[in-house]
């Protein structure tokens, strides 16, 4: 089955997001971590990124971890994980996600919409 639909971690700040696309814009597509959920992907990290690159018409490189795989709290920048702790890549995601999470939909060319 193909993802339709990518779940950010939190909104973006407009500052932030204009100075990532013009930084994307030189540097080109970003990588980002993302949880396969069954029917959708979390990010864990890269808000900003993921919504630059759907403004920018820029498919990112999704490197998709299993609900099972562990990740290490270090390379996260979000409060809330014990520093030098490891989770599975589903305990993180089943954190991140609330009720207000923006959606970015995943086009067949794998460039993202919406948001």
């Amino acid at each position: 089955m193909t993802m339709q639909s990518l779940y950010l971690i939190n909104g973006t700040d407009p500052a932030k997001l204009a100075a990532v696309k013009a930084e994307m814009a030189i540097m080109g597509s970003p990588t980002v971590r993302v949880v396969d959920c069954g029917d959708h992907y979390m990010a864990i990290e890269g808000c900003h990124r993921l919504m630059a690159a759907a403004e920018l018409g820029i498919a990112p490189r999704l490197t998709v971890l299993a609900q099972d795989d562990m990740v290490a709290a270090d390379s996260l920048d979000i409060d809330g994980f014990a520093a030098g702790e490891t989770y599975t890549a589903g305990e993180v995601a089943g954190e991140l996600r609330g009720t207000y999470n923006p959606v970015l939909k995943i086009n067949y060319d794998g460039t993202l919409t919406g948001g």
